[in-house]
């Protein structure tokens, strides 16, 4: 009896242990795959993807805004002139390049090369008219080629002494026969400054009209009109500092996209979870009869169980206790108590 009974403290007492020492031991893994956690896992998965996706889309947006916002700041057109018994006279035509109420100054090079007649005209006039059409004529003012903006400024070669103008021939006589360089002399003459188109398409120059007034014939290489846009404001800083300008807005862009992802995933989580779930689940009659069946077998044992320890102490009486064997009796029933009472209390623990 005294085997029987250290026999049941190694069958009880090491497992449970073992099994509390095991559940320590799980418990922090449980948690990391617990329902909770696989839940959290999507969520940073889920906000970490549409993270890296409006990074993409705010450096796109601020390459979309950059182009709209920020002007063409130089802007150049090439004058083919035109001669015959008038003036010389050329046409140009632009796209969508120009931006309303945008300060442009406008200015026309010329080519000239140093021949008597031309250091003879002296003074001439430059004519520029822009239009917001593009017609095929000579471009002459009209009721349907109204001009927008007309200038007229007067130019002149640069003066040079008999003396002054042969000593520089000679010194830059090895450049004239190697062709790097020629006699001519180039003439930028400002037109306009600071000039804005008013709002509106119709407001904004489609082709202008270069016309070279003067005296006398002239000879002339080329003829180039530029449009210098002076930015101011935002669009000087986002010009002059494209790559801070870039990151800065960028990231703006980014957070106030982020922010309201956040906060539109919060509020969809926060309207399913209101929302009322109306679906009753029926279940079927023969899981109920399953069930039943289940608490009457549950019953029967429970009867079962109380009913051993009956049985036990019917035994425990129907053994005579002898005179010269008191001790030893009193000793074995003793044993035999203690083992009932042990498998006893595991019985009601298991109920």
């Amino acid at each position: 009896m005294a085997d029987s009974e250290f026999g049941d403290e190694s069958e009880y007492g090491p497992s449970s242990t073992r099994a509390v020492i095991m559940d320590a031991v799980l418990a922090p893994f449980r948690a990391l795959v617990s329902k909770s956690a696989l839940r959290l896992y999507l969520n940073t998965l889920l906000f970490m993807g549409a993270a890296t996706f409006l990074i993409g889309i705010s450096a796109i947006a601020y390459g979309v805004f950059y182009f709209n916002f920020i002007p063409t700041v130089g802007l150049e057109r090439e004058v083919h002139l035109q001669f015959g018994d008038g003036n010389p006279w050329g046409t140009a035509h632009f796209d969508s390049e120009f931006v309303a109420l945008q300060p442009y100054d406008v200015s026309v090079t010329l080519e000239l090369p140093r021949t008597p007649s031309n250091l003879d005209t002296g003074n001439f006039m430059l004519d520029l008219t822009l239009f917001s059409s593009r017609p095929a004529s000579a471009l002459l003012p009209g009721p349907n080629n109204a001009p927008i903006s007309q200038a007229r400024r007067p130019a002149i070669m640069t003066y040079a002494s008999p003396l002054v103008d042969v000593a520089r021939r000679v010194a830059r006589m090895p450049l004239y026969v190697v062709g790097l360089r020629r006699e001519s002399e180039t003439l930028e003459v400002p037109m306009m400054e600071l000039l804005e188109f008013r709002k509106g398409t119709q407001n904004l120059p489609r082709s202008l009209r270069l016309e070279i007034q003067s005296d006398s014939k002239m000879q002339i290489y080329t003829a180039r009109v530029e449009f210098r846009a002076r930015l101011t404001g935002l669009r000087w800083v986002m010009y002059r500092w494209k790559i801070t300008s870039f990151v800065v807005f960028s990231s703006l862009f980014w957070s106030v996209s982020v922010l309201s992802a956040g906060l539109t995933w919060l509020a969809m989580t926060w309207v399913l979870g209101a929302m009322p779930k109306n679906e009753i689940k029926e279940e079927p009659e023969d899981s109920i009869k399953e069930e039943s069946g289940d608490g009457d077998t549950s019953d029967e044992s429970s009867e079962v169980k109380k009913e051993e320890p009956e049985e036990h102490e019917r035994l425990l009486s129907s053994y005579p206790a002898e005179d010269d064997e008191v001790g030893t009796g009193s000793g074995l029933e003793s044993a035999e108590a203690r083992g009932v009472q042990r498998r006893r209390s595991h019985l009601t623990q298991t109920e």
